[in-house]
């Protein structure tokens, strides 16, 4: 699994791969100044030949509604080629996406594992 990272004064970002399907994990506060950091690394992810992007919001302690205008931004951009996925869960970050009806748009799980099962490329049987 390869690992690389980058850090705001807000919000820290990390981002490991397994196999074709990046995780980017985000930890603190996405707001107004700090959105544009993960808008940038999440984009990069999706230029990189990929079959799954997971934002896994487990370590997010404010998701702000730029943040989750951006994470429905991400998903649009992925739609075609890539799947797309959200790690939400608690009060900061599963119940404000619950509330504006996100889950109707993001593909959200309650866990990582649960999120990777759902974007992993379905392995092909032997002959």
């Amino acid at each position: 699994m390869n690992e690389r990272s980058s850090e705001h004064p807000h919000m820290g970002l990390k981002t490991t791969r397994s196999d074709s399907v990046a995780v980017l994990s985000v930890s603190g506060d996405v707001d107004l100044s700090s959105a544009p950091l993960l808008e940038e690394e999440a984009l990069g992810l999706l230029d990189e030949d990929l079959s799954g992007l997971i934002v896994d919001l487990t370590d997010v302690h404010f998701l702000a509604s730029m943040g989750m205008a951006l994470l429905v931004d991400l998903s649009k951009r992925a739609a075609d080629s890539v799947a797309f996925a959200v790690v939400a869960e608690g009060n900061a970050t599963a119940r404000p996406l619950e509330l504006l009806g996100l889950g109707d748009v993001l593909s959200i799980h309650p866990r990582l594992e649960d999120a990777l099962a759902a974007v992993k490329p379905a392995e092909m049987p032997e002959k």
